[in-house]
Parts: C-alpha cells; structure tokens; sequence
C-alpha cells in the first residue's frame, strides 16, 4: 500500500540519492575515524564537487521573514548534511520555528550548533540590547553586554580610565586592534536606561554607552536616558534610524544640538523634566526635517520653552486666499499625537491648527495640561463637529486626563475644563478605545459618592463601537475619595456598548454582586479590572485583599439562570458560555479557565488554581481562577517589557 501525499509534495522533484561517499562519512560521524583521500585526484575534484553543489542549493527565490527582512537558510558551508533536518524545511516553516525562538539563551544555544545556524542566530540575538546600571552592583553587567560590540583598542581605553568587574583581561594576539566587531553591525534596537550609580562610577557607564554608539552603525529604534554631546552626535550620523525616544531630564545643556541634524524619523518622542536651560532649536530642526515621514509624535514637559516645539513650523505655513491655512507644510502623515504636562494658550493652538492634521489622527493623548482657558478641548470639539459632514474622522484611541486639581487651575476652572472635555468626547463617535484617568476624585467627608458624572455617561455612550474603556486611577489622592461606580451604572455601559472586550472601573463594594450580575450580561467581555477598590486602602487590610472581588465575580457568572445545561447533559463548561479570560484588581491577577495545562516544571511562584462552585437546579458549576505572579514588576532602568520599542518595531 502506498502512502499518501499531498499536491504540494508530490510536485516537488524527488530527492537525490546520497552517494556512496557522503554515506562513508555519515559512519565515520557515528563514531569510526575519518579517512584521508587516498590520491591527489580525489582532493582535487571534492572541492569542484562541493562547489557545484552549493550552486545548486542556493538557486531560487529568497524567502522573507514575518519582519520582511530577507531569510537565508541555504547551505553557505556547504553541503546539508542527513542529520542537518531543520535546514532541510521549506523556508516557511523555518521561518516560523525561527520567530518563535525568543530566548536569548536558546537563541545562542542554537546559534552555537554550526555556521550555518550562527549566521541566521546571532543578527537576532544582537539584534536588541538593553543596558542599565542604577547601583555599583550593576556595573559589570553593563560592562558583559557592551564590550562584545567593541573592538579590542577601544576595550584597553576603557580599562585605562578605570577598571572595573566583567572587563576583558586577556587578548588574542595578533589581531586588529582596530577592527569593529561584526555583532555591532547587528544591532537594531538599543535601550539605555538609567545609568547613574554614583558621581565617581557613573562616568564610566556613559563612556562605555559612548563607545558603543560609535559602532552601531546600522540602528533603527533607539530609547535614551544617557545624552552627552558624543551619544547626540553618534546618534545624529545614523543613516538607518526611524524611532527615537530622548529622555533628556538629566542631559548636560547644549548636548542635544548636534541631534538637530535628523531628519526622516517615522517616530519621535521627546521628554524633560529637567532644569538646565536646554534650547528647543533640535527639536524644531528634527521636526521640520521629518514633517512628511513623521507618524507619531510625543512631548512630555513641564517646561513653557518645550510648549513652543511648533514654533518653526508655524514660520514656514502660508495663508491661502480663502483665509484658511495652508498645511502643505504640516505633518503630513501623522497618525498619534501625544501631549503632557504642556502649557496652552493662544499661540499653541494657532500652531497647532497650521500643523496637525485633526482628522487624519488615530491616536490622541492629552496628559497633565495647563489649560486653564479650557482652549484645547474646545478647538478639538469644533474640529469634531466641522468634520463630521465633511471627512470622516479616524481617531480610534483617545487617552484624557480628566482631572484639574493643581496650581494653574481654580475650583471653577476646573468645572469649565471638566465640561469642555465631556463635550469633545461627546462630539464625535469613532472611538474603539477610551482611556478616562483620575476621574472626580472629591474630599472626604463632604458629599456622598457622586458615581459616574451624567454628562460623562452619556458621552462614553455616544462610542457604540468601543472595545476597551478605562477609567482608571494612578493613585489616590490623601484626604480625598474616588467616586465608586455602582451596579446600575455598571450595567447601562455594558447593555450599551455590546462590543465591549475590557473593562476597568473602580467598584462599589457594597454592590459587588450585583456588579457581578451586570458584567455577565456582557457577551464579548473577555478583561475586567476592579482597581480601586474600598477595602484596598482600609486599615487593616484583609486577610486575603481582592477576594470578595472575585469571587462575587465568579458566583454572578456562574448561577446565570439563562445559561441551560440540558443540550450537554449537565456538563457546564465556561468557555462556551463567557468569554472572560482574566479579572484583576491591579496588584492581583487571575486567569479563569475550566481547566488549566499541568506543566512539567513549576517555578516557585506558580500558583495553584482554586476551583469555585456554584450549585443550581441543574446540577453543580464549577470553574477554576488562578492568581498570575508578579504582576508588578521590578524596576530595572528602563521598561522590562519595551512597550515602546516594541510598538514601533511592528509599525516599521
């Protein structure tokens, strides 16, 4: 009986037969010594034959990683060998066993097997590096991962201005001395963090940080807390760059200058929080340099010389005829736009109507903004309404920081601004995700809980297409309370928006069952979060914080009487009645599933599922919740998690 093959093997041609040669040396591989060519003849003709073998290999079309970077995984060392059976997949699978090796150790485990898998290997496991020292302990970590991308000259430098743990003591002799590393030329991504052990070590870290950037030629996304005049000049001279973050709040005035050079960037993002007078002529010049490729932008600062950053622009836009402004000269191409901590007036908004482009946005994030006139949400409405007959507008994500309570904004300012943002969010109904932070927060003690404002419910209301809604708390302010939403409003948001997958409120405890019972009735809910919640900061805190939360969750879910169990002969099971994956409490997670996989290796911290039951009429219900470890991370210098990088490496 013959075996069966699909179409697309039964069209490819049959496989040679290996010759009796290369069997002799697949045995002399198994463990028998190999046997010199016995004549010249024979070492004369081996090479010719391996050379047209390899000929023969590397004809045909070049296969793409999901990256869209060209893929090799041809022989270049010669021939593939019968136990070599990974390079001997069609490139699409080895494509997606290549994407889905992620660990750096078995990246270089696996790139150490043979040349051929150290060429595919090792541009992948350079190709991010992340470097931070916030303690003296911190040093020779930092020191391990830049010194591979150094040449030999530049290490014996850096140990003459200092030494420290994890520099190279011993070097091969007979080298160039000069000769740059090849991993240097692999390197797309490079993250430095804070850097800042100490007046007497933290010169080292930035010479070192300072060494690397002269190597990295071929970068793309760069995220920097370490500036100093050589970084800004190094930076300045990539031809390939496309995404930089400059966190420059502890950066030496006039060193971001020669950043002014720039041009082309696809993503920028700028944030000072410092006091040295840092000139904003770089940012204008990167700016001007980049309007037509530029597609996200975002300044964070506190500063009123930073909120001038649309100054440049503003020189070079015409009037037209009709009196309007002419954008030709705007960010043409601008898809997310993020402003904080800025200061709004007049000028700002002229300059920012004759450069950004309202209706072609997708993204929008207004954060921690003096605007005491309430100028900016007021130009948003009307940008809104005047596009509504006109051009469809494209914002789907919009990010507002509700509250006002500061210096720069009295009681009534603070109503007004309130209102206006309300307003702007009800003009308009594109949204798929909605971002609501530090909302209503009120004195303790002096009125009962508001909940959630009228105007703002029926705003929200207004996006029936949403998919995420965060009102969310960074904190709580002392002396004061954050306005628990109850059930009832719980339930109009999730009747209404049906296409709601997470959501994240704060609770009224006393309520929770009812919560419960409102949340179930949301068919597409798959992420819910409950943070803050009462007895979170009550004193003392209970044995087991978030529990109630939940399990009210759980037990609601469970004893729905409209789910029937008599077309599965009693059997319940969750995945086909909800699709909630995940409920949280901030500091808490868990993931609900009716059964969770039995791995093989359980870390310390692994968590043990608990099971929830829940009798009825039909029989007991049941499911299992499991507490997720770790849910706050460590900090380290920079974002363990590279959010940003990582966002912009997928838009690239």
């Amino acid at each position: 009986m013959t075996t069966r093959r699909s179409n697309r093997l039964a069209n490819l041609p049959a496989p040679e037969p290996v010759d009796n040669k290369q069997d002799a040396l697949t045995k002399a591989g198994g463990g028998e010594k190999r046997k010199a060519p016995t004549g010249k003849s024979e070492s004369r003709t081996a090479p010719a034959s391996k050379a047209a073998k390899r000929a023969k290999v590397t004809a045909g079309g070049k296969p793409t990683t999901s990256n869209g970077r060209a893929l090799s995984i041809q022989n270049e060392f010669g021939p593939i060998g019968p136990k070599d059976k990974i390079s001997s997949l069609p490139p699409e699978i080895f494509t997606m066993i290549q994407d889905n090796i992620l660990a750096p150790s078995a990246i270089s485990a696996l790139g150490r097997t043979s040349k051929r898998f150290y060429s595919l290997m090792m541009p992948k496991l350079y190709g991010r590096i992340a470097v931070a020292a916030m303690f003296h302990a911190h040093i020779p970590k930092l020191i391990r991962a830049l010194e591979p991308l150094l040449s030999i000259g530049q290490k014996k430098q850096l140990k003459k201005e200092g030494k420290y743990k994890g520099q190279q003591e011993r070097y091969q002799t007979g080298l160039d001395e000069k000769a740059k590393p090849i991993c240097a030329s692999y390197v797309r991504q490079f993250v430095a963090g804070v850097a800042d052990p100490g007046k007497k070590h933290k010169y080292i870290c930035d010479r070192y940080i300072e060494e690397a950037f002269k190597n990295m030629k071929n970068l793309e996304i760069v995220e920097t807390r370490v500036l100093t005049e050589s970084i800004s000049h190094s930076i300045a001279s990539l031809k390939n760059l496309k995404a930089l973050r400059l966190i420059a709040t502890n950066a030496a005035p006039g060193c971001l200058e020669p950043l002014a050079s720039i041009k082309n960037l696809k993503h920028l993002e700028v944030e000072d929080h410092g006091y040295s007078s840092h000139g904003i002529t770089f940012l204008q010049s990167m700016l001007r340099n980049s309007r037509t490729t530029l597609q996200s932008l975002s300044v964070n600062s506190h500063s009123y010389r930073l909120s001038r950053f649309l100054e440049d622009c503003e020189k070079d836009t015409k009037t037209n005829i009709t009196g309007t402004s002419d954008r030709s000269h705007g960010f043409t191409v601008l898809k997310s736009f993020s402003l904080r901590g800025l200061t709004i007036d007049e000028d700002f908004i002229n300059e920012l109507d004759k450069t950004i482009y309202f209706s072609q946005l997708r993204e929008l994030s207004l954060e921690y903004l003096k605007d005491p006139h309430c100028l900016l949400p007021n130009y948003l409405t009307k940008q809104a309404i005047f596009h509504q007959g006109t051009t469809s507008l494209s914002l789907r994500t919009l990010s507002l920081y509700m509250s006002a309570r500061d210096y720069a904004h009295s009681p009534t300012q603070q109503d007004a601004l309130f209102l206006a943002k309300c307003r702007f969010v009800a003009s308009f109904d594109t949204l798929t995700s909605l971002e609501l932070q530090d909302y209503g927060q009120y004195p303790i003690n002096t009125i009962s809980n508001p909940g959630l404002s009228d105007a703002l419910l029926q705003a929200i209301l207004k996006h029936k297409k949403l998919n995420e809604l965060r009102i969310n708390y960074r904190g709580v302010t002392s002396g004061y309370e954050v306005p628990y939403l109850n059930a009832k409003t719980v339930g109009i948001l999730v009747d209404s928006l049906p296409q709601l997958r997470e959501l994240e409120f704060a609770p009224d405890e006393a309520q929770m069952d009812a919560i419960g019972q409102a949340l179930r009735r949301g068919s597409n809910l798959e992420s819910v979060t409950c943070f803050p919640h009462a007895s979170w900061a009550r004193y003392p805190r209970p044995e087991q914080p978030g529990f109630d939360i939940i399990s009210n969750i759980l037990s609601a879910f469970l004893s729905n009487p409209q789910v029937s169990l008599t077309s599965t002969n009693n059997k319940f099971v969750w995945e086909d009645h909800y699709n909630l994956r995940r409920v949280s409490v901030s500091y808490k997670t868990w993931e609900i599933a009716s059964t969770f996989e039995k791995r093989k290796r359980r870390g310390k911290q692994e968590m043990t599922p608990e099971l929830m039951k829940v009798g009825g009429p039909d029989g007991t219900r049941e499911v299992f919740y499991r507490q997720l470890a770790n849910t706050w991370r460590i900090h380290v210098g920079y974002d363990p998690d590279f959010e940003w990088v990582a966002k912009h490496d997928k838009e690239l």
